[in-house]
C-alpha cells in the first residue's frame, strides 16, 4: 500500500512541475475590492511554519491565509481540519486563523 505522506509528496511534485513559477502559487490570486474587509497575506519565508501542524509552509502546498483577521499563512489541509472543528463547536460562520483562538 501507499502511505498518505507518499501520496502527498507525489501530488506536490506534480503541482510544482505544472507550475511555471511556484512562488506565484504561494500567494492568493484573489482580487479584493477597496471596500471589502479582507487583509493582505503575509509573505512566506523559508523558515515559516504552519501554526496547526508545525511543518514548514513551503514543504506542503497549497497554502491559504487568514483573510479577515491576521493575514497569517496556513496549509489548506490544516485550515479544513480547523474549519470542521470550529463548525462542530457551532462558533462564528467565519473561520478565523488557528492563531486567533
Amino acid at each position: 500500500g501507499i502511505l498518505e505522506r507518499e501520496i502527498e509528496d507525489v501530488l506536490q511534485q506534480l503541482h510544482q512541475e505544472q507550475t511555471q513559477n511556484p512562488e506565484e502559487t504561494l500567494f492568493s490570486q484573489t482580487l479584493h475590492q477597496k471596500n471589502d474587509r479582507c487583509i493582505d497575506q503575509k509573505e512566506i519565508d523559508e523558515e515559516d511554519v504552519c501554526p496547526s501542524c508545525q511543518e514548514f509552509l513551503k514543504k506542503m502546498l497549497p497554502i491559504t491565509y487568514c483573510r479577515y483577521s491576521c493575514g497569517n499563512n496556513v496549509h489548506i489541509k490544516c485550515m479544513k481540519i480547523w474549519a470542521v472543528h470550529q463548525d462542530e463547536l457551532k462558533n462564528d460562520s467565519v473561520v478565523v486563523s488557528t492563531l486567533q483562538r
